[in-house]
């Protein structure tokens, strides 16, 4: 079977192939021992063999030392063609520089060698029967056939080592390729199933706890509207507020910026500012402390510390049923805590949830270098707690005044966590 080759292999090859042809042209015409008419026929036909190697037995058509129908064919014509060219003009001996490489690279060492003997012994014969042949000349005729045998086998096995160092080379570039576009889908995909989750997290994070506040408050006006008036109105501007802040975080999550509440404040202010809201909103007191100088952390580990208070209040609101909320903001060396209390009815942990929150909050924490920690039993409330891997970006902020919306009342009773 005919091997699968590439002519780009050969390149140095099919030069040197080129050369030799039009120098053995030139040696012939240079030397018109028989007369010019003769002299110019046999050039011509040396030089007519360089076509028929290129359409016929160059490497992608004839393979390499694969013995193919193409090489065949072009041994048989080229012997003939230089038999003919020899009886000529003798200088066409010459071509054996040429046509003995092409034999050992489009046929297997011994058959090449069987086709070169032949080729020799023919010249030979061929002269003899002509009359050109001097007894003299046996013994030059002798050592030419071995040094052209001896350089033919020299430039085939350098030919095809060389090749088969280019093509494993060649494959072995074409594997790299192939390698990194499979890398680069790879890498794009795992980039957008990140993204799709970070926005996932984003929306749950901000626009289901505001579209899940306006619904609370939805309802609570909806009683109010008859009994209670001034509520109703008050319930009505913090569901406005609210719907104008998911309008906001709706359009920094298709910007990627960063969040809304973050870009205008400090990190204690905007989470005194949830704590607030969250009180307001679910009427449950929250007692919230700022431990620590606080300081500038990097916008990532802000975001990240932001998003879990968010979700822990929301968590407190629609499942836990507590009385009171105690949270805390620690800054700590080299860290940044958040912790969240409730005196709720708390749960099973290990029990299986559908919700996306705990799972969430884990993954962001998770991706910051941050650790997680939750503690709770039914019957014995939840203490979330989180600590963020921070390092001061700025100088140490002047610690604030009580955030405006968040009432400190003193701590409720400690129960003991599990």
């Amino acid at each position: 079977m005919t091997e699968r080759v590439d002519d780009r292999w050969f390149g140095d090859w099919i030069g040197y192939s080129a050369a030799a042809t039009l120098a053995s042209v030139l040696l012939i015409l240079a030397n018109p021992i028989t007369g010019y008419p003769r002299t110019i026929a046999s050039a011509a036909l040396v030089l007519a063999l360089f076509p028929v190697y290129w359409y016929l037995a160059r490497p992608s058509r004839a393979g390499v030392r694969g013995n193919s129908w193409q090489a065949w064919t072009y041994v048989g014509i080229s012997t003939a063609v230089y038999f003919v060219a020899y009886g000529l003009n003798n200088w066409a001996n010459i071509a054996l520089f040429i046509l003995s490489p092409q034999f050992f690279l489009v046929l297997s060492a011994v058959s090449a060698a069987v086709a070169i003997v032949v080729i020799n012994i023919g010249g030979v014969l061929i002269r003899w029967l002509i009359g050109a042949l001097a007894p003299g000349d046996v013994a030059g005729t002798v050592g030419l056939t071995i040094l052209v045998i001896a350089v033919s086998i020299y430039f085939s096995n350098r030919i095809t080592a060389v090749t088969k160092e280019s093509r494993e080379r060649g494959l072995l570039i074409r594997r790299l390729r192939e390698q990194q576009r499979e890398i680069a889908e790879l890498s794009e995909q795992q980039g957008a199933a990140a993204e799709r989750e970070r926005i996932a997290r984003e929306m749950h994070d901000t626009l289901a706890q505001g579209f899940t506040s306006i619904v609370t408050l939805g309802h609570a006006v909806q009683g109010e509207l008859d009994s209670d008036p001034a509520t109703a109105r008050r319930h009505v501007e913090l569901m406005t507020e609210t719907a104008q802040e998911n309008l906001q975080e709706s359009r920094r999550i298709i910007a990627a910026l960063t969040p809304g509440r973050l870009a205008e404040l400090t990190l204690e202010q905007a989470l005194g500012r949830v704590a607030g809201r969250f009180e307001e909103e679910a009427g449950v007191p929250v007692a919230f402390h700022v431990t620590g100088a606080p300081r500038p952390a990097p916008a990532a580990i802000e975001v990240v510390a932001l998003r879990v208070f968010q979700e822990a209040l929301a968590n407190v609101r629609k499942h836990a049923e507590a009385r009171r909320v105690e949270a805390t903001l620690a800054y700590e060396p080299g860290t940044v805590a958040v912790t969240v209390r409730d005196d709720g009815h708390g749960f099973d942990a290990a029990a299986p949830r559908a919700g996306f929150g705990l799972d969430g909050m884990r993954a962001r924490v998770r991706e910051v270098g941050g650790d997680f920690e939750l503690a709770t039993a039914p019957g014995q409330g939840t203490r979330l707690s989180v600590r963020l891997p921070a390092e001061p970006v700025g100088p140490p902020a002047a610690s604030p005044a009580a955030p405006p919306a968040a009432s400190t009342p003193e701590p409720y009773p400690t129960e003991e966590a599990p």
